[in-house]
């Protein structure tokens, strides 16, 4: 007999959970927490294509933690949250994300984003170009009691860079 502790319990019961999930052998809770975190996630897209702040403290937590390449440090809480989205549609007020692809296991989704905009403001340092842009994030949001309470962000910013003439276009003279 093998003895699992600590990380290698959670292995071994994330695999057990998985295994089970792509035998379609979701039990009814756990089906009902993907459709609740699915509704979640479309107030949240919602939420932060019209910066609508009544939509956001429904669906993100006080204490959330949010990991974002916009600050070395994780922002926290609710307003932390809103600093970054008050920095990205203040930069480009015409910005959208467009969910291309969600997947959703237990407590975590993953979303696949496609972030449009014009940068109209400064942004992170760099002069306002008026240039529009169109770069892919990959997103991973954990969610408890139907409120989001941690997100990693990881948008394309190399891409964001080359196409707002921040940087150069590798092969480009």
């Amino acid at each position: 007999t093998t003895r699992l502790v600590g990380s290698e319990m959670c292995i071994r019961d994330s695999f057990k959970e998985t295994s089970k999930m792509m035998k379609n052998e979701v039990t009814s809770e756990q089906a009902s927490v993907l459709e609740k975190n699915k509704q979640v996630m479309q107030q949240f897209i919602r939420f932060i294509n019209t910066g609508d702040r009544s939509i956001g403290e429904t669906i993100i937590a006080p204490e959330v933690i949010f990991y974002a390449p916009t600050s070395p440090e994780p922002q926290h809480g609710f307003e932390g949250y809103m600093d970054v989205l008050r920095m990205m549609r203040g930069a480009m007020p015409d910005v959208q994300w467009n969910a291309e692809e969600v997947i959703a296991e237990g407590d975590k989704v993953m979303i696949r984003f496609t972030m449009s905009g014009t940068q109209t403001q400064p942004f992170m340092g760099m002069p306002a170009t008026g240039k529009p842009v169109r770069v892919t994030a990959m997103n991973i949001y954990e969610l408890k009691d139907s409120k989001i309470v941690r997100e990693h962000s990881v948008p394309d910013l190399f891409s964001m860079l080359m196409q707002l003439g921040m940087l150069p276009v590798p092969g480009s003279k």
